[in-house]
């Protein structure tokens, strides 16, 4: 799979900003600017496909024939991505599942009824240990599934044809914005709408938003707790041989 072996500076604003001189911009319009300027660089190639990775993220060791095998051909088999045109029924697929939410949701990691409990049977296992759990070795299956979220942007995933509409999503709505560029990008009622397609997301996640403590959102308790970080317990960088 080809990809841009250039590096790009994007720390100027997007064209949309030009107007805004006497100031730095704020955190949601950098936001905008920064998915606007990369996918600028991604469309720039003329490959099919764009994927965008933030810096706190990781891959497994076999990413490239993992993305290929168990995410694009399936999706290029079935029809819902063209290869040839870089076009396809998606608006975008995210490659991280949000499994361990903060906030919400039966998998808080802070939370001892699940720390204790399912999250033993959830959290990723090398295959030494499982060996002397007498269970079978690691076997990697992924799938893409429908999915309403409306945050985050740990790795994404578009056609040329979204990435191009995305652009011109986010420029409509970036001047002087209600929302930060994920909500934009994820929520039903924003970019899925523009392309009639739903957000979609690898399951479970095939990118790990790595880190546990986040000092951007320091002020943020959750239910009494410090601010941690969206995670997926189920990735495994990498299984390891027996």
């Amino acid at each position: 799979m080809p990809f841009v072996h250039e590096v790009h500076n994007i720390t100027y604003p997007d064209e949309i900003y030009e107007h805004i001189t006497d100031r730095e911009l704020d955190f949601r319009e950098t936001f905008i600017s920064d998915e606007i300027s990369g996918l600028k660089i991604c469309l720039q190639s003329g490959l099919p496909y764009c994927l965008m990775i933030e810096e706190d993220a990781v891959v497994p060791v076999d990413f490239m024939t993992l993305l290929l095998k168990q995410v694009i051909e399936p999706l290029e088999n079935k029809g819902v991505l063209n290869p040839s045109g870089g076009t396809g029924a998606i608006s975008v697929v995210s490659l991280y599942s949000y499994y361990n939410l903060v906030f919400f949701g039966p998998h808080r990691l802070h939370y001892e009824r699940y720390s204790k409990n399912k999250y033993q049977d959830d959290r990723a296992k090398m295959n030494i240990e499982r060996w002397a759990w007498n269970m079978l070795p690691y076997k990697p299956k992924f799938q893409v599934k429908e999915k309403d979220y409306k945050y985050g942007t740990v790795a994404m995933l578009y056609t040329r044809e979204s990435a191009m509409k995305l652009v011109e999503f986010m420029q409509s709505v970036g001047v002087d914005p209600i929302h930060n560029a994920d909500e934009f990008m994820n929520a039903d009622e924003y970019f899925p709408k523009v392309m009639g397609v739903k957000r979609k997301h690898v399951n479970p996640s095939l990118v790990n938003h790595i880190g546990f403590y986040s000092e951007r959102m320091a002020h943020v308790k959750a239910r009494g707790m410090f601010s941690q970080l969206n995670t997926d317990s189920r990735f495994i960088y990498d299984s390891g041989v027996l």
